[in-house]
């Protein structure tokens, strides 16, 4: 059984993720942390359930889920993982820092791309599927249990909301099909998004995100800032 802890990282708001399961195996999803403190909780609750950190997965490659990737690539010996599609984000971090006003320094932890449409994400009996959901980014990712019906759904698919197109890598056409896909997926799927509160695909079916503009050749769906 996947076990789903999450962490609220309070600059952006943003959730990052330990999953594990009776083995003591665990993946970090989106370690956002800036904050000493937000570090510790993580790095506590893993020594505390002893815990073994087998993989650092980022939903996709903005700053916001990727400022811990270097503390806990290092502390545990595993290199962060992106979809190959986020290289050129890597490449442009500190542009992405200048556009949010982010000035501590960053680094990315040598990352490995390798998080490929269709890939498996296994750790002690515990296997997910990686997605490739581009839109907020090109190289979005969302990680499903079709087995146990859960979705960490990162910046594509949140409560009420999906995320914004404005930053680097942003395509509104992309991101409508990605959710499209995602609504696919069981109604009682539970979602854990990159922020705010754990929702179900059943409840996003009925908060109608999607609309469709005057001319009906362009889907546009409400989201967030980050």
């Amino acid at each position: 059984m996947v076990n789903v802890e999450r962490f609220v990282m309070r600059r952006f708001n943003e959730n990052a993720y330990v999953l594990y399961d009776e083995t003591g195996e665990c993946v970090l999803v989106d370690c956002g942390c800036i904050e000493k403190e937000e570090y510790g909780q993580i790095v506590s609750f893993i020594e505390t359930n002893e815990l073994k950190v087998t993989r650092l997965i980022c939903t996709h490659f903005h700053i916001d889920h990727i400022i811990g990737n270097a503390f806990f690539a290092q502390r545990y010996g595993v290199r962060p993982e992106v979809n190959p599609n986020d290289q050129r984000l890597v490449s442009i971090i500190d542009y992405q820092a200048m556009a949010l006003d982010f000035t501590e320094s960053i680094e990315t932890g040598d990352p490995l791309f390798s998080l490929e449409d269709g890939s498996v994400i296994s750790f002690g009996n515990t296997s997910m599927t990686v997605m490739h959901t581009p839109g907020h980014s090109p190289g979005s990712i969302c990680l499903y249990s079709e087995a146990e019906r859960i979705l960490i759904s990162g910046d594509t698919l949140m409560k009420g909301s999906i995320g914004s197109t404005s930053l680097p890598g942003g395509r509104k056409k992309a991101l409508a099909r990605s959710v499209e896909k995602l609504l696919q997926l069981p109604a009682e799927t539970v979602v854990y998004p990159g922020h705010g509160d754990c929702t179900t695909i059943g409840d996003e079916l009925k908060n109608d995100l999607l609309a469709v503009t005057e001319s009906g050749e362009e889907k546009v769906y409400k989201s967030v800032d980050i």
